[in-house]
């Protein structure tokens, strides 16, 4: 399996969760509501996802002068 699968395959269930949380809270209105917040996450999460995992982990840049190794390859 592909990770563009995976990845879309997850997106998709997650979709289908929001949805369906939605519904239950709100009815038909609920429902609509849920899928255009669930359309903004997965969008925010596909363009977004690189930028939010580095501040997760409070990355910062390298500099040759730190890990010159790295860098010369």
């Amino acid at each position: 399996m592909g990770n563009s699968f995976k990845t879309a395959f997850l997106l998709t269930i997650l979709t289908i969760l929001v949805i369906f949380c939605g519904y239950a809270l709100g009815g038909m209105r609920g429902m609509m509501a849920a899928f255009t917040f669930a359309c903004l996450m997965n969008l925010g999460s596909y363009w977004f996802s690189d930028r939010i995992v580095l501040t997760m982990h409070r990355a910062q840049p390298l500099t040759e002068d730190e890990a010159p190794e790295v860098l010369r390859s």
